[in-house]
């Protein structure tokens, strides 16, 4: 264990949660992402992983792009450190504004912080496909793409029960941004288009909350979309990278209703690449999105879009091929 966890990261996540009140959804990552990833964890994570790094002397640190310590550490004991993304890549002045607030913690160590809070010194994992990537990689020295191989984790206890036939639409807002009123919204917007419908409201949310449904709705807490999302016909989420490229390893056409994070241009690929449709926060009326499900769901070109996708995924090199890439590293 290492960095803030439990109260303190809930303390730190709701100071930072006040001070984007008051700013669009659509810019509130660029906001959050040096405060909460540079200036608010990456300090304490440091402070932990240091002596844990000199106890164990790792010969690789590899860190997903949302940990900015691993970097620090790994300068200090010699070693070179990954950055793997956890989806499209972080835009660049994100990560230079980052740099800005960890300065000073380079600076204790006695050491000058390089470019990008020290990322990308080495080799960066990309597990985007191109295509639906939204950031320019000028600001990277060396990409190497790495297959996004969903978590399959223990087989589901109860796994849903989706009763009836016709195409299944799979509708979250993931497992943070859950908010009830855009499911309602959602369930709304699809029923009466004739197909079932499985709805996650969150693992720590009531499905009670979206009242009564009909026989050919499921709604559930959580699901594991390793087992769900081969039986889907398209999905409708919040377009978190998780879901997104989940879903596009599947080969599935997208409705995207972002809230926030790398979520907008997540959606924007979407659009931009032909495999989905977007809605922003004030679009996402059950009128709007009932029309735009019925689209993805008939026009052939967003599902040939999405398994031209799912073909460029699967060419992408494995885990397996990546790791022999990793263990030659100096």
């Amino acid at each position: 264990p290492a960095g803030l966890s439990g109260d303190s990261l809930l303390r730190l996540n709701r100071q930072i949660g006040e001070m984007t009140a008051d700013v669009p959804p659509a810019g509130r990552a660029q906001f959050v992402y040096p405060r909460l990833f540079g200036a608010g964890l990456a300090p304490p994570m440091a402070a932990d992983l240091l002596p844990i790094a000199r106890d164990w002397r790792p010969d690789l640190l590899v860190h997903e792009q949302g940990e900015l310590a691993a970097p620090l550490v790994a300068a200090l004991i010699g070693v070179p450190s990954v950055t793997h993304s956890f989806g499209g890549a972080v835009p660049a002045e994100f990560i230079a504004a980052a740099g800005d607030l960890l300065a000073p913690m380079w600076s204790e160590h006695g050491q000058a912080i390089p470019a990008y809070a020290g990322c990308f010194s080495s080799t960066y994992l990309d597990i985007c496909p191109a295509k639906v990537q939204s950031v320019p990689l000028t600001h990277v020295r060396m990409s190497q793409p790495l297959r996004p191989v969903q978590y399959a984790g223990e087989p589901a206890t109860h796994p849903p029960r989706l009763r009836g036939d016709g195409p299944l639409v799979y509708l979250t807002l993931g497992t943070v941004m859950n908010q009830a009123a855009v499911l309602r919204a959602a369930v709304d917007g699809i029923d009466g288009l004739g197909v079932r419908l499985l709805v996650t409201v969150g693992p720590d949310a009531d499905p009670a909350a979206l009242g009564e449904q009909p026989a050919h709705v499921t709604v559930e807490r959580y699901v594991s979309q390793t087992e769900v999302l081969p039986l889907c016909t398209a999905v409708v989420s919040h377009a978190g990278s998780g879901t997104f490229l989940g879903a596009l390893s599947h080969g599935l056409p997208q409705l995207c209703l972002p809230q926030a994070a790398d979520q907008f241009r997540n959606a924007q690929a979407a659009v931009r690449s032909g495999v989905g449709l977007a809605l922003r926060p004030d679009e996402a009326t059950p009128a709007a999105i009932g029309p735009a499900v019925r689209r993805i769901l008939a026009e052939e070109s967003f599902r040939v879009a999405a398994c031209g996708l799912a073909a460029d995924i699967a060419a992408m090199p494995s885990p397996a091929d990546v790791v022999g890439v990793l263990e030659r590293l100096k």
